[in-house]
């Protein structure tokens, strides 16, 4: 050993502490993992969540969470920039925290994931904690017994899950948007309306000489 080695260790740790607090500061911790053990999502914490992303076919929606707590807001940001109602973002949160796999293939073979659809996923569903992102997505092939396959990130293993998971890949726009708040009013053609010129100036009340 060195002279030098001590102080080559000391930049290798800190850069290693740097790359933690950067990168993973916004992940969960080993506890919340070990306490959601089971469960499909098991590295998402609902407290930690910044925004959702979800791809279905030609349809793109983006969530995005201000505040925390009593001032948490979500608001639509993708197609549309709308408030989003709170139940219709909790329901769908508490049905992902809370799914379940039907079944996990540790080790499926290639032909395996051509036959899932992974190569080719038809739906995905992103989670920004920060700058932690989990990305779950929805294989184009369908088990025998309903339901679909599932990829979180770029893992290995495959999850089977039942047709109420496959359902939240499919949520639009219109599912989250508060109901009646169809955004600002468009005034353009009241703003750009000529007077009509068929109303009668009204009478000053003075007769004319």
């Amino acid at each position: 050993m060195t002279a030098r080695t001590p102080i080559v260790l000391l930049v290798v740790g800190a850069l290693l502490f740097a790359y933690i607090m950067l990168f993973e500061r916004d992940g969960p911790g080993r506890t919340e993992i070990d306490s959601r053990s089971g469960l499909l999502l098991e590295s998402v914490v609902r407290d930690r969540i910044t925004r959702i992303r979800i791809a279905s076919g030609d349809e793109r929606v983006a969530l995005v969470r201000t505040g925390s707590g009593f001032d948490e807001t979500w608001t639509l940001e993708n197609p549309m920039a709308a408030p989003a109602d709170p139940e219709a973002i909790e329901d769908y949160l508490r049905n992902w925290e809370f799914a379940i796999p039907v079944r996990t293939l540790q080790s499926p073979s290639p032909e395996d994931l051509q036959s899932f659809g992974m190569e080719a996923p038809k739906a995905e569903v992103t989670f920004e904690m920060g700058r932690t992102k989990v990305r779950i997505s929805l294989g184009s092939g369908a088990p025998v017994d309903g339901g679909g396959y599932v990829r979180i990130d770029d893992r290995r293993e495959i999850s089977v899950v039942g047709e109420d998971v496959v359902a939240l890949f499919e949520r639009n726009a219109d599912a989250f948007a508060r109901e009646g708040d169809a955004g600002a009013p468009d005034l353009s053609d009241l703003l750009l309306a000529e007077p009509d010129a068929d109303v009668a100036e009204p009478d000053s009340g003075i007769a004319a000489p």
